[in-house]
């Protein structure tokens, strides 16, 4: 029998009587095998259903004597029920598993479940009492019994407030962490499985379903897994492996319906195929603008002000555990718990960071300068940056400050050339070498070796170099007279240093200086529309999307006015279908992102980095979307102009071919997959340093595809690099560490039963 008809029938016992074969033609009608397999298992729950009628009351079940029925189910009934030993009465849940239905591999699963909850001594997870074997062979497992209310209903019945409710789910989240750490996915987190006691004590139940992260024997495999539909994720209801990310929607689901009074995603009437495609195609609306006033019982006032809470923070909080990518939600269940902890703490929430670095790398290749002199642009060519000045008119314009600088880069340049050097240096070696002539070269010049100090400060944030950046920009601000435009440049370049290394606060205060410096000259209005450009990627970053949207918007606006070159409102354009896809503004963020595209199509080759970054996160929208052919087609578009431009062993190919790849093996093209990653990985170590972000978002890739391909040896040694490359980085975010270990976890379970976590999701730069 195939094990999948098990899990099946669970989902279908779910559905009313009558609808129960229809459920089943339409789950596994591609299947003949599978949907024979499950008519013969509701059959036989038919059969069952009339041998054990639910009045035939048990007396005893081993030791215990049955009180009353609790409830009953397709797959087993619960019961009161009471031991009595030496000075001592106990009283239990006890679950016993429905006769006949499911053979050997519903029984292997319910003591599955039984070994599960042996493991937890948590105060938040209903602990196993005891278990056994009933007289006709049923095993039964003996709970702790939960004298409560189902969450949602606890909270209504009590009123409780938006402050209340967040405080009360965090012991939910605490029982969701404890399982996971325990390697144990729950996989049905719903209020029914919530319960609540009088004392607001909150116990997790009903551990049916859940699965192994370390591949033990007996648990349920992938595909058709059981589920509630209403509380499930997406790749859920796709049938696809899982991860802890799951659970972590789940949660998102749970806390949206305690805060809202409403389910994010309404399924009434839909088949699952359609339910998914609603999930992957369209965000769920902002939780604040679904608030159920009768639901709450909320009256007109106080539903303002609990409109007002939930606005916000705790909308981006909640829109983050509900993304349609596995990889766009919060990294565990924990993390979620910490920004609701710094939530209730009036204290800024993560709610989406992880893409700093990527802008980061874009926003030095935008503004690597072009300056008058042929051999200054040589070398700005030969090794990657400028250093002369922040903006290329004002090179032009300022001639003395541009010839100091051309003299100063050309002797650069003769130090950099193999012929006099004996060897070719690094760039690294050439910016060092380069830092002791400042000083007596520029001397009496401050404009000139604050516009070369700007420049190098910019060359060492490209290289990671950070502490050496931050030095150069310091020395740079002290040349500089504060409120003027060269002031505000220094501060712009001091805002990227800042967001790459996670002080987001610092980075946005410098962003917002500069900007009020520009804002106020009106012949500077061009470069005060670029800091909104960056002003709002980095409230993108933070979670911020309303805002993000508003700086995004303004910024392509200016840009129209001015009318700036495609090229630069094209990357404007790319910055504003971003924060729109961060509000799940799915179709607006699709047109803007078309209009982006387009322009800096006509802009090539200058601005082949910024074309190839949009065609990469316009596939991010397709993917979220549903339209995974056309993101895999962005993909590889992405890859091919990087090729074009850079030549086939360009260091910027390995993102492009990683970010194919997991879409590749996300629709099953495993071989394709594994020949994108492995030419990915080869690139990245060919080219990354050891603690380059992205040489470790590229190990991490090939890991999902390992996993996908069933190479658990693979799986391991790429996320060991992965991890080795976060570790060492100082600006990895956390979740980046937590997917290695995941993924660690997942290698070391036994072949079959992991599947691929193939998301696409973060793309890499």
């Amino acid at each position: 029998m195939d094990p999948r008809a098990l899990a099946l029938l669970e989902q279908a016992l779910d559905q009313p009587r009558d609808a129960r074969e229809r459920f089943l033609r339409e789950a596994a009608g591609a299947s003949p095998s599978l949907l024979q397999d499950a008519l013969a298992l509701l059959r036989a729950h038919g059969e069952s259903e009339g041998r054990f009628e639910p009045e035939a009351l048990p007396a005893r079940i081993g030791d215990w004597r049955v009180l009353e029925r609790l409830g009953s189910g397709g797959m087993g009934e619960v019961f009161l029920a009471e031991r009595e030993g030496a000075g001592f009465r106990q009283r239990a849940a006890l679950k016993l598993s429905a006769l006949g239905i499911g053979g050997a591999a519903a029984v292997a699963r319910f003591h599955a479940e039984r070994q599960f909850l042996a493991r937890f001594e948590h105060p938040n997870i209903a602990h196993v009492i005891d278990g056994g074997s009933a007289a006709d062979g049923r095993p039964y497992v003996a709970m702790e019994y939960v004298d409560g209310e189902p969450i949602d209903r606890w909270c209504a019945h009590r009123r409780l407030a938006l402050r209340e409710r967040v405080q009360l789910f965090l012991q939910v989240i605490a029982a969701v962490e404890a399982a996971h750490r325990a390697l144990i996915l729950h996989r049905d987190i719903k209020p029914a499985n919530v319960m609540v006691t009088a004392e607001g004590q909150v116990k997790l139940l009903d551990f049916g379903i859940a699965k192994s992260l370390a591949g033990e024997a007996g648990l349920t495999g992938t595909g058709f897994a059981p589920l509630t539909p209403q509380f499930a994720s997406p790749e859920q209801l796709a049938g696809e492996p899982l991860t802890t990310a799951s659970d972590v929607f789940a949660l998102g689901l749970l806390l949206h319906l305690l805060l809202t009074g409403q389910h994010a995603f309404e399924h009434a009437g839909q088949s699952t195929a359609q339910a998914l495609a609603q999930m992957r195609r369209q965000a769920p609306t902002r939780p604040s603008a679904r608030i159920d006033a009768a639901a709450l019982a909320l009256l007109p006032r106080e539903l303002r002000h609990w409109r007002s809470l939930l606005s916000g923070d705790l909308d981006r909080v909640l829109l983050k555990a509900l993304a349609a990518d596995p990889e766009r939600r919060y990294a565990s269940a924990a993390a979620l718990g910490e920004d609701l902890g710094r939530w209730l703490a009036s204290r800024p929430v993560s709610a989406r960071q992880g893409d700093a670095l990527y802008r980061a790398r874009l926003f030095v290749r935008r503004n690597a300068l072009a300056v008058t002199s042929a051999g200054a642009a040589a070398l700005a060519l030969a090794i990657g940056l400028g250093i002369a000045a922040h903006q290329a008119w004002q090179v032009a314009r300022e001639a003395a400050r541009a010839e100091s600088a051309r003299a100063f880069l050309l002797a650069l340049i003769a130090d950099a050339n193999p012929v006099v050097s004996g060897r070719e240096p690094t760039l690294k070696e050439a910016l060092d070498q380069a830092l002791p002539r400042i000083p007596d070269h520029f001397r009496g010049q401050a404009d000139s070796e604050a516009d070369v100090r700007l420049g190098i400060g910019l060359a060492y944030t490209n290289l990671m170099q950070l502490d050496a950046a931050e030095a150069q920009f310091a020395r740079a601000l002290t040349l500089r007279t504060p409120g003027t435009r060269g002031w505000a440049e220094v501060l712009q370049a001091r805002a990227l240093l800042a967001w790459t290394r996670g002080r987001t606060d610092a980075a946005e205060a410098d962003y917002r200086a500069a900007l009020e410096v520009f804002s106020a000259d009106p012949a500077l209005l061009r470069d005060a529309g670029e800091v909104q450009n960056d002003l709002a990627s980095l409230l993108s970053d933070l979670g911020r999307f309303e805002e993000a949207v508003a700086f995004a918007r303004a910024s392509v606006a200016s840009g129209r006015r001015l009318a700036i070159d495609d090229g630069a409102l094209g990357a404007r354009l790319e910055n504003l279908g971003s924060a729109l896809q961060g509000l799940g503004r799915l179709d607006q963020s699709e047109q803007t992102y078309r209009e982006a595209i387009e322009r800096l199509g006509r802009a090539l080759p200058q601005r082949t980095v910024a074309y190839a970054i949009a065609l990469n996160n316009f596939a991010l929208v397709q993917r979220d979307r549903g339209d995974r052919e056309e993101a895999l087609s962005l993909f590889q578009r992405a890859a091919q102009v990087r090729e074009q431009a850079f030549g086939p062993d360009h260091a910027d190919l390995a993102g492009s071919l990683i970010n194919a790849a997991r879409l590749q093996a996300e629709l099953g093209r495993i071989d394709d997959a594994k020949a994108s990653a492995a030419r990915a990985v080869a690139l990245a170590e060919r080219a990354f340093a050891p603690d380059y972000i992205g040489r470790g978002h590229v190990h991490l890739g090939a890991a999902r595809v390992a996993l996908a391909a069933g190479d658990l040896a693979g799986t391991q040694r790429h996320a060991e690099a992965a991890l080795a490359v976060f570790e060492r980085a100082d600006s990895a975010a956390p979740q980046w560490l937590d997917q290695a270990r995941e993924l660690l976890r997942a290698a070391a379970g036994k072949p079959g039963d992991q599947g691929d976590e193939t998301s696409a999701g973060r793309s890499t730069p």
